[in-house]
């Protein structure tokens, strides 16, 4: 992962790729931005506590400045170290929100009909279990209870579990 001293002129002469890259920042550990290759940029934290990898987004360069970000990144990642949840924007956590930023990042891996079948389990059989929880708070055991509810419509459950299963990834 390369790492560079970010300026906000280097972020905007960041220039897409064919996937999505990270550049660290080099004046503050764990800080970065990610280029998409739709040339959508954010910036991002991403460390370790307590053998749990912890990655959330910050904000937009387009709506955020870089020292406002890496503000808002270090005192997310002080109230990390001291095993405090780190206090980000709480809707770009949210589970609802995540999987809707994952159905119009990934649909296009998808079939053509399968974004609307799997927007259908979205609906029907995940939301009404994950809907206002942060995504971060899902645990394993969360997703085993939710698939063992479905006992009782094992195709519904057989076929949500992997779009549940790209959400969470």
């Amino acid at each position: 992962m390369p790492t560079a001293r970010l300026s906000e002129a280097r972020i905007n002469a960041f220039k897409p790729e064919t996937s999505a890259r990270d550049v660290r920042d080099a004046a503050l550990k764990g800080f970065g931005v990610r280029i998409m290759p739709s040339g959508r940029k954010r910036f991002f934290i991403h460390t370790q506590f307590d053998g749990k990898r912890i990655w959330r987004l910050i904000g937009e360069p387009g709506r955020m400045s870089l020292a406002e970000a890496r503000d808002a990144a270090r005192t997310a990642l002080a109230a990390i170290r001291k095993g405090q949840p780190a206090s980000m924007s709480p809707d770009d956590t949210l589970f609802e929100t995540v999987a809707e930023e994952v159905f119009r990042r990934y649909s296009r891996h998808w079939k053509p009909s399968a974004p609307r079948v799997n927007r259908g389990y979205l609906r029907n059989q995940i939301l009404p279990r994950f809907k206002g929880r942060q995504i971060a708070d899902i645990t394993l055991k969360d997703v085993r209870d939710w698939f063992m509810s479905l006992h009782a419509t094992p195709v519904a459950a057989d076929r949500s579990a992997p779009v549940l299963s790209v959400i969470m990834d």
